[in-house]
């Protein structure tokens, strides 16, 4: 018998232990991931981040205050807690294959949807780069660098939807988690796509949002806590 690794199967080991480290890893690595991004992200929030609908010069100031060396380093550590995020998402896609059994579509989606939002919060430079040169930027410049990554980020949230949608289905089809997460999970979807038409609506699409980082935070729980069923296969 060929152990699920690939390599030869240990006598009387018993191969749900592997999922059951999966489940712990990747909660641990979901909640990590959120503590630098967010840490991160209040950081950057006491600059005083300039409404959307806010005149150029004002993003102008924003940028030139985002150059300083700390508030470098807060973006750097977003970039990183997005990586380490990224570690989450994967472990997730597989107890989610586990779970669904063949065809894995769902999880699938789950998998590209979440690697795509990750992708966005790492590569993404724009403010990066608008900070970077702060101080040699014109309003109208700097205005344009602002809304570039704000819809950006309003586009990432068409891939979180997916993430969140796609992952509620599996819950609620296979009870690897209560099924109340999994609807929490469709609802948070659903409403991200709502927000991103609506994006231009100052705080509207906070809701949505924090819901889906709020599913994100109960997931993790229950896979530390060894809750998930589907640590243990069908």
């Amino acid at each position: 018998m060929s152990h699920p690794s690939g390599g030869p199967a240990v006598q009387g080991e018993d191969p749900s232990q592997d999922w059951s480290r999966l489940a712990l890893a990747t909660g641990v690595t979901g909640l990590a991931g959120m503590v630098m991004l967010f840490s991160a992200v209040i950081a950057i929030s006491s600059l005083g981040e300039p409404p959307l609908d806010a005149p150029s010069g004002d993003a102008a100031a924003f940028f030139r205050d985002l150059g300083a060396e700390w508030a470098q380093a807060a973006e750097a550590l977003a970039s990183v807690g997005m990586l380490v995020f990224l570690w989450f998402i994967v472990g997730f896609a597989l107890l989610l294959r586990r779970a669904e059994g063949d065809p894995p579509w769902r999880s699938g989606v789950v998998f590209a949807s979440g690697v795509l939002f990750s992708a966005y919060g790492v590569l993404d430079a724009s403010w990066d780069a608008a900070a970077h040169r702060g101080g040699e930027l014109d309003d109208a410049l700097a205005g344009y660098a602002f809304d570039v990554g704000n819809i950006g980020f309003a586009n990432a949230w068409l891939t979180m939807a997916s993430f969140a949608a796609a992952a509620g289905w599996v819950v609620v089809a296979t009870g690897m988690l209560p099924t109340w997460t999994g609807w929490m999970a469709v609802c948070s979807g659903a409403g991200l796509l709502v927000a991103r038409f609506l994006w231009h609506v100052d705080g509207l699409w906070f809701l949505p949002y924090g819901l889906v980082w709020a599913w994100v935070i109960v997931t993790c729980v229950y896979l530390v806590r060894g809750r998930a069923a589907g640590a243990h296969g069908r």
